[in-house]
């Protein structure tokens, strides 16, 4: 099973250059609800980007970068698997793609896609 811990993420899509910090330990279980337009699909974009290298919706990485910023596209999750605790960041402009388990860097000599 896997227990998301924060979900953090600045200039992707409509976020600017300010950190959005998303908290899921407040709790047991988290609901996200908002208005249309509140950045609930953003969210769920941000997390399918960090694990993935792609957005949930039908959109190219080159959108996902905020256009007023242009650059400095960063997002970073924090979960447990099997009791290891994990942090991916991935970002745009410039390109970073690191995994982390606990305070150690995985080696990334092998493709991305192993990963």
């Amino acid at each position: 099973m896997i227990t998301f811990h924060t979900l953090k993420y600045k200039n992707f899509l409509s976020t600017g250059d300010n950190f959005t910090n998303l908290n899921l330990e407040e709790t047991a279980t988290s609901l996200i609800v908002g208005q249309n337009g509140s950045g609930k699909s953003t969210m769920l974009d941000a997390l399918s980007f960090s694990l993935f290298g792609k957005a949930h919706r039908n959109i190219n990485k080159i959108q996902l970068i905020n256009s007023v910023n242009n650059k400095g596209t960063v997002v970073e999750v924090e979960f447990t698997v099997a009791g290891a605790r994990y942090k991916v960041v991935r970002g745009l402009k410039p390109s970073v793609f690191q995994i982390w388990q606990g305070d150690t860097m995985i080696n990334q000599d092998s493709h991305a896609k192993e990963y």
